[in-house]
């Protein structure tokens, strides 16, 4: 600590130690301090400025009743003794003087700052560190900065640690401002010099016990990469500041250190934090602790936080208490929480509130929330409007909202516009839609370019995109890559994708593993595969399964297929089921199958039916194979003779 440097006597002796002269106490409430606003806004109340003059708070003195009322003259009349009284110390007193400046402030500092000064000035002079701290405030805040600077050095060296902060804080001040001037070519040795000066009063002030210097001193050093950040916010957190103890939280998650993070956010948010609060909240949200959570976000919302009523909203919502839910979405929203607002857009969606869902939608939109943009343009979308749809699309998709893209990408599809339509499913993909993926894969496709559209339904199927692992499958499998196709289509049919199922099927029963291939026949049949249905009978009937492939082949033939109806027909004459057999014998023959036809001849002449076997000839003829045919038409030339005959 420098030399003492106030009044001193005729032969350079200290003063006599009157208890007047020097602060009775390190730090007294007739001191200013400084609050150079580093710190976030949770850390402290704001001021109409950066500095504030503290003065001993007096308790209002209440009647028996608790009314204040009566004692208002009172008040002004011991004010004006007290500073009556002040004022005949003034002269000789410098405690007196620098009592009596802070009542002037007090009472108006615009007139009463000329008066303040001089008093100040006479006190700081005979020696009182209080009065030299004061005055470098009240230069401060008249735009005097080196006349600032003079007295609290003066009093940062006569052992004042706020004075020593104050001065710390306004050299960094300084510093900051010589390397923003720096990039125009001033001297960066400047920026060096201050801060370094800077550094060395904070230095001091916080070894003394200023808790805000430790905090300013973690600060710059975290801010300018330098290390010791973390053991002056330790020093300051230990001694109760809740912003130095957030700060450590922070740095306790910046390297993934949960535990001790989560212990020095409960310090911060118990003594009122309240980013700390949903720091911690979210960490118990993570570890699974929703009520301690709730608790944490709830204390943040009540004290205004935006993002902690948003995550307590939804975390209502998961617990069943949707009325809770969007009572603190409204209220996050309302503070400008573009995420809250969509959740309310979509609340109201959700039960067919279109107009205050999209009043909500569109508050998000403007608070720069994409999601936003992108459900108003669903939402335009859904009653047809195709303009308002795409407007709100192209809004969401230049501000990188991948679905949005792939959404306007579409619907330029849909109008002709190929060219742009590619772009936006490009955009939409290097934003990391899925969709967007697989849809430019397809017009890849389209045009020819299998390993432009390989790369794209690649990355597709490896987020976990069904089709595009389909659609990788059947390119795969054209390829004659086997194993590569089976993997594929496998991915795609745990999906249920009941196609993939059936090409792995088709492959498995290829390779001659039957059975496995049932398997997949069966998954495709029962997702409503048709021809999967059919192999599935074909297999049961084989084994003489006939009940399983009636069930079968009877889905296929009522799904449209004839081969399913003839399959289905054949197990009823099996069974000797004429009767059975033929109603599924005329679905198929007129589905242009010709054996099912030629059976109907069959059945006709056996029942005597001679028109009604002619008239089945003709389809077995025009339809069937080269032998059903020429024995149909031998049948039908047989049936004509004789019907000229008689």
């Amino acid at each position: 600590m420098g030399a003492w440097k106030g009044h001193r006597g005729r032969r350079g002796e200290h003063p006599p130690p009157e208890p007047d002269v020097f602060e009775t106490v390190p730090e007294g409430p007739d001191t200013v301090v400084l609050d150079r606003g580093r710190a976030a806004a949770a850390t402290s109340p704001a001021h109409p400025d950066e500095y504030a003059v503290l003065v001993p708070f007096r308790p209002r003195r209440r009647g028996p009743g608790g009314s204040v009322e009566g004692y208002e003259a009172l008040n002004r009349h011991e004010s004006a003794e007290l500073e009556r009284r002040y004022r005949e110390r003034a002269a000789r007193s410098p405690s007196a003087a620098n009592s009596l400046a802070l009542m002037l402030l007090e009472r108006d500092e615009e007139e009463g700052a000329d008066e303040a000064a001089e008093l100040l000035r006479r006190a700081a002079e005979a020696g009182h560190r209080g009065a030299a701290t004061n005055l470098g405030v009240l230069m401060h805040r008249q735009g005097r900065d080196d006349a600032a600077s003079l007295w609290w050095h003066r009093a940062a060296e006569a052992g004042s640690r706020i004075a020593a902060y104050s001065l710390g804080a306004l050299l960094l001040d300084q510093a900051d401002a010589a390397r923003a001037s720096a990039g125009a070519g001033a001297d960066v040795g400047a920026y060096h010099d201050l801060s370094g000066q800077g550094v060395y009063w904070l230095r001091n002030a916080a070894e003394s016990g200023h808790v805000r210097a430790a905090l300013t001193l973690g600060e710059f050093f975290e801010s300018t990469g330098r290390p010791g950040a973390e053991r002056w916010y330790r020093r300051a957190a230990e001694a109760g500041h809740p912003e130095a103890a957030y700060r450590l939280g922070r740095m306790g998650q910046e390297r993934d250190d949960e535990r001790a993070a989560s212990t020095w956010f409960l310090r911060a948010a118990s003594c009122g934090h309240v980013r700390a609060a949903v720091r911690l909240a979210t960490s118990l949200e993570r570890a699974g602790d929703t009520a301690e959570a709730i608790g944490w976000y709830r204390l943040a919302a009540e004290e205004g936080d935006a993002e902690g009523a948003r995550a307590l909203g939804f975390l209502l919502q998961d617990a069943g208490d949707v009325e809770g839910a969007v009572r603190w979405w409204q209220v996050a929203a309302e503070a400008g929480d573009g995420t809250a607002a969509n959740a309310l857009g979509a609340w109201f969606a959700s039960r067919g509130g279109s107009s205050e869902a999209a009043r909500w939608y569109e508050r998000a939109a403007a608070a720069g929330e994409c999601n936003g943009a992108f459900n108003l343009g669903l939402l335009h979308a859904e009653h047809e409007d195709a303009p308002g749809a795409e407007r709100w699309f192209r809004m969401a998709a230049y501000a990188g909202h991948g679905d949005a893209a792939n959404a306007l990408a579409g619907m330029l599809l849909e109008r002709g516009d190929d060219e742009e339509a590619r772009i936006w499913f490009a955009r939409a993909a290097e934003a990391g839609s899925v969709d967007g993926s697989y849809n430019l894969g397809i017009l890849h496709a389209r045009g020819g370019h299998d390993d432009a559209a390989e790369v794209c339904w690649s990355r597709a199927a490896a987020a976990g995109h069904p089709d595009a692992a389909l659609q990788m499958g059947l390119l795969l499998e054209r390829r004659g890559d086997a194993e590569g196709a089976a993997r594929a289509y496998e991915t795609a049919a745990r999906a249920e994708r009941p196609t993939a199922a059936f090409r792995l099927g088709a492959m498995l029963a290829d390779a001659g593993a039957v059975e496995q291939a049932e398997r997949w026949y069966a998954v495709a049949a029962d997702a409503g595969h048709v021809t999967a249905a059919l192999r599935c009978g074909v297999l049961c009937a084989r084994r003489g399964e006939d009940k399983p492939a009636a069930r079968r082949f009877k889905v296929a033939a009522e799904a449209g297929s004839v081969s399913g109806a003839w399959n289905l027909a054949l197990l009823h004459l099996r069974h000797g089921d004429s009767e059975g057999a033929e109603p599924w014998l005329t679905v198929a023959a007129r589905g242009g199958h010709g054996r099912a036809a030629l059976r109907l001849v069959v059945l006709a002449l056996r029942r005597g039916d001679l028109a009604d076997a002619e008239h089945w000839c003709g389809p077995a003829v025009a339809h069937g194979p080269a032998e059903v045919a020429a024995k149909a038409q031998r049948l039908l030339d047989a049936l004509r003779a004789e019907s000229l005959a008689s």
